[in-house]
């Protein structure tokens, strides 16, 4: 028996060069391709593994030698990879550059590397520039591609032009996340979605189009799962912004993030099948905006904030009503709790809903408002509320208004989180 395990275990045994090419390749593809190119030196056996992994993951970071990053030996280094490889396909082509300095040293090789990776029946691109002040012009292939499925574009900053082709097709493409992009004609933006048959998942974070104030992105997928609109950065940048306003018609919607400010108008026509909803409007304050004659002018927008907002908010609950589980931020009761009237005029009901979670202050107006949300959920189950600003000074009798959060039958769960003293 002990003579068995040691010849099942041998010490001089190389267990994982044994190992078919397919799973070898499995294993090396959650690598660096610097550490996979790295195992053409282990012996004989591995001299061309490196050249039929289909997965490419490529960070400069990889070649920080000392604090000193060595960009131009990177770029050589991936000019080898795709030069020397065999002729299989590429399953993954991830470039990560997180560098502000010699931006133009990749820009003059990113096109070439995409289009070997097109060429390469890729599924899945990532472009990652962690550089800002950019004028792209990628290749027309990329996004006229019939083997791409997942598509993500991310740069520093907010303020890297990109250039999209007139004409447009993905006929596989099912994820595309878009990040810190400037584009100068909205209606790229909106044949960019529609290129796409079968998207499942979108992410948009930051695209901001030129005058976009005046235009429309139009979102309209029968197939769209996830969504996620995430405008959080600084309305700095003169004539560009998200565009005025925004069109949804996603019936098999399952997953929505918004995250935005309520100068954006939100069309939603279906939203019958969604589960989940994360909403984060805000308002705009001083800090967000530009100087000049391209600011927004606070004091103009202050004279319909007050009737504008609350009523977009409730225009946004109303497309809401099918969802079960709703996370909300702490200005969208803000606004529903100075508006008491309108809530009881324009009730919505969500009949669906058995989780709330709500990062909020706790004033009268805020309570009212909680109190207005549980009313109109008759099998909501569990609240978790954060209190973001304790101001209970202000509220009369806080403990009953509290307390009588008990008074819903159908409450089985409440959570404070984030509470301290």
């Amino acid at each position: 028996m002990e003579e068995t395990r040691n010849s099942l275990f041998s010490i001089n045994e190389d267990r994982i060069s044994s190992l078919p090419d397919p799973l070898i390749h499995q294993i090396l593809s959650f690598l660096d391709m610097k550490y996979v190119v790295q195992t053409s030196t282990l012996s004989r056996r591995w001299r061309y593994v490196w050249s039929a992994i289909s997965t490419l993951n490529l960070d400069l970071y990889t070649f920080n030698d000392h604090n000193v990053v060595r960009r131009d030996v990177f770029i050589n280094f991936v000019d080898k990879v795709l030069m020397l490889r065999d002729n299989s396909d590429i399953q993954k082509f991830h470039l990560k550059w997180e560098s502000y300095h010699m931006y133009n040293l990749i820009l003059r090789h990113l096109n070439t590397w995409i289009t070997v990776s097109i060429k390469r029946n890729v599924h899945e691109i990532s472009i990652n520039l962690g550089c800002s002040d950019l004028t792209l012009k990628l290749p027309n292939s990329l996004f006229n591609s019939k083997s791409l499925t997942t598509l993500v574009l991310k740069f520093a900053g907010f303020d890297s032009d990109i250039t999209l082709p007139s004409s447009m097709s993905l006929p596989r493409l099912t994820s595309l996340s878009l990040c810190s992009l400037r584009t100068k004609n909205v209606n790229f933006v909106n044949e960019l979605i529609s290129s796409c048959p079968v998207l499942e998942s979108l992410i948009i974070r930051d695209f901001w189009i030129e005058h976009g104030d005046d235009l429309i992105v139009i979102i309209e997928s029968s197939g769209l799962k996830h969504l996620e609109i995430c405008n959080d950065g600084p309305l700095t940048q003169p004539h560009y912004n998200m565009a005025k306003i925004i069109k949804l018609a996603t019936p098999n919607l399952r997953s929505f993030i918004c995250i935005d400010y309520m100068l954006q108008e939100y069309y939603i026509q279906n939203l019958s099948s969604l589960v989940t909803a994360d909403i984060k409007l805000r308002e705009v304050e001083v800090g967000d905006v530009a100087w000049g004659e391209e600011a927004i002018d606070l004091e103009l927008y202050a004279e319909v904030i007050e009737e504008l907002f609350p009523k977009r908010i409730m225009k946004f609950l109303r497309a809401l009503h099918n969802v079960r589980e709703l996370t909300l931020s702490p200005c969208f009761l803000q606004v529903l709790s100075e508006v008491p009237n309108l809530l009881g005029s324009q009730a919505a009901k969500f009949c669906n809903l058995q989780h709330l979670k709500l990062e909020t202050c706790l004033t009268t107006g805020c309570l009212c408002a909680i109190t207005y949300l549980l009313k109109i959920s008759p099998n909501i189950e569990s609240l978790f509320l954060t209190p973001k600003e304790w101001n209970l000074a202000d509220v009369d009798d806080w403990e009953v208004t509290l307390s009588s959060l008990h008074t819903f039958s159908h409450l089985k769960f409440i959570e404070f989180r984030e509470v301290y003293g």
